[in-house]
């Protein structure tokens, strides 16, 4: 039974409706906070316990990269999840709407107002690693999850590493195409940790030593707009036998541009994310491999570690995790489909 995707803006408003938040002396997004009371003005009452020191409720905050952004909406939901198993633990996501100048007023905003424990999925991972170094130094542990550059130490870190992410699907696509194929190739923004490696192991695994023409490669920024309209470009001047693809988002819009040119049939799409709208184009003959990043044993992970730190459990204050990487095709998609159908992001 084919199935359809939930709006991530229906996904991204539900975390909203669900949760009450805080704001900063700087006015960044309304955060969204898994408690209906607002945090307490800071004060001496409210001051931020030393990890390890036993407090009624740690407050934890998840800071994005952007909740209209599949994969950042995604793990939010899971992170909310995650943490009701605690009940000392409560979790405040505050949206960075894609700006680094929101996300840093929105770091700042949770050391001040006394946060125990700040998630952050970062958008520019060096210009961030010295306000965490300094704001770790000050006594606020931090995260990195999703993406890191391992430039802060003692930050701790869960990731799905990326290079391994690349090398699962460009194996795929080594084996499906010819030695003289042509592609196009759809990056993140620039600079980006992830986009890096995994366009370097497409390098490694698929463009090293063959006949393979790069014809073009563009920062997509991780959008299905930007992903569709540079493939309507493409079509325009190239015979194009594959797309790769560093995110699922990305992909998907370039085969809703290969469809409208009546040219899907004729072309490869290869993603990475392992989203569920990648699982439904994968179930219909569209996108043939992605690499999933799980949401879900990412939430886990993250919740786990902020708990042991916080807690004193864990004594040296961090902890870096890589979680498995797993492909996805055709031959294991409907497990995946039945998984998201299940939690609730596919509706029959």
């Amino acid at each position: 039974m084919k199935k359809r995707l939930l709006s991530v803006l229906l996904a991204a408003a539900m975390v909203a409706t669900m949760l009450a938040g805080c704001s900063s002396k700087t006015e960044p997004e309304q955060p969204a906070n898994t408690e209906t009371e607002a945090p307490a003005e800071t004060g001496e009452a409210d001051a931020q316990a030393p990890a390890g020191e036993t407090k009624d409720v740690y407050k934890v905050a998840f800071l994005p990269t952007d909740m209209s952004a599949t994969f950042a909406s995604w793990l939010a939901e899971e992170l909310v999840t995650a943490f009701e198993a605690y009940d000392d633990m409560e979790l405040t996501v505050m949206d960075s709407k894609n700006s680094l100048e929101t996300q840093l007023s929105n770091m700042e905003t949770c050391v001040s107002q006394g946060y125990d424990y700040v998630i952050l999925l970062p958008l520019e991972p060096a210009a961030e690693d010295d306000y965490v170094v300094q704001y770790i130094e000050e006594g606020t542990p931090f995260m990195n999850i999703n993406l890191d550059d391992f430039g802060v130490e003692k930050a701790s870190s869960v990731i799905a590493n990326p290079y391994d992410l690349g090398t699962v699907v460009a194996e795929v696509a080594k084996a499906n195409l010819p030695d003289d194929a042509n592609v196009v190739i759809l990056l993140g923004p620039s600079g980006n940790t992830d986009s890096i490696e995994r366009r370097r192991a497409y390098d490694d695994v698929l463009l090293k030593d063959s006949n393979i023409t790069v014809l073009d490669e563009q920062l997509g920024d991780w959008e299905k707009s930007k992903g569709m309209n540079f493939m309507t470009d493409w079509l325009q001047v190239h015979e194009i036998d594959a797309v790769l693809s560093m995110n699922d988002a990305m992909a998907i819009g370039a085969i809703e541009a290969a469809k409208e040119a009546n040219k899907l049939d004729d072309i490869q799409f290869y993603g990475v994310d392992g989203l569920a709208d990648a699982a439904v184009a994968i179930a219909d003959g569209e996108l043939d491999a992605t690499a999933l990043q799980d949401a879900k044993v990412m939430a886990e992970e993250g919740a786990r570690i902020v708990h042991e730190v916080l807690t004193g459990e864990n004594t040296e204050g961090f902890e870096k995790v890589q979680i498995p990487v797993t492909l996805i095709t055709s031959d294991n998609v409907d497990e995946f489909i039945t998984r998201y159908t299940e939690n609730g992001m596919l509706s029959e």
